[in-house]
């Protein structure tokens, strides 16, 4: 299959994008769905400020957002050696 053409649209600006397959079209969309989200509620919950505000936020809440992702993923293989380490040391001090 070939490269897709794809917009996806958030706040009125139409983003031309290239992906590699449907699957990839689906988190470009999921993502921007997110942002028109997190838009929506933040200017709810603090109406009144200025519109560079509420991007700047959103897009510290998706960094942190990211930063936990990689911070999982990069412990998550430590964590299962360490829970198989600690069955290994049970299982000889028994």
């Amino acid at each position: 299959m070939g490269k897709l053409n794809i917009k996806v649209n958030i706040e009125g600006v139409d983003l031309p994008l290239t992906v590699n397959s449907t699957d990839e079209e689906k988190v470009y969309r999921d993502a921007a769905s997110l942002i028109q989200d997190r838009l929506r509620k933040l200017r709810d919950l603090y109406s009144g400020l200025p519109e560079k505000t509420y991007y700047a936020m959103v897009m510290l809440y998706t960094a942190v957002d990211a930063v936990h992702a990689s911070n999982t993923a990069s412990t998550g293989p430590l964590m299962e050696a360490i829970t198989d380490l600690e069955k290994e040391l049970d299982n000889v001090l028994k």
